[in-house]
């Protein structure tokens, strides 16, 4: 689904506009990339957005085969919550 459906979808759910309606999409997904740069974790009934850290580790140039170090990095992670993985599982 793309988001212009679901912003379809959830304007028909809401009575809002479409237009309201992504606006209010465009806002959460700012809310929610600014709480996490914050170091805040998001829960919601769907789950958790949290970043993780991601250790350097040793890897190969699959060109070369070169060994190389992979630098270590944040990485945002999603943990879906227990109900969402049994309502999309059935």
């Amino acid at each position: 689904m793309k988001k212009s459906d679901f912003i379809e979808k959830l304007a028909e759910k809401i009575n809002l506009s479409k237009r309201e309606t992504g606006k209010i999409l465009d806002e959460f997904s700012a809310l929610l990339t600014t709480s996490l740069k914050g170091g805040d974790e998001v829960t919601l009934d769907v789950g958790k957005f949290e970043l993780k850290k991601r250790a350097a580790r040793s890897g190969v140039n699959p060109k070369t085969g070169e060994k190389i170090t992979v630098a270590p990095r944040v990485v945002p992670s999603f943990k879906p919550s227990k109900r969402f993985k049994e309502a999309v599982t059935q």
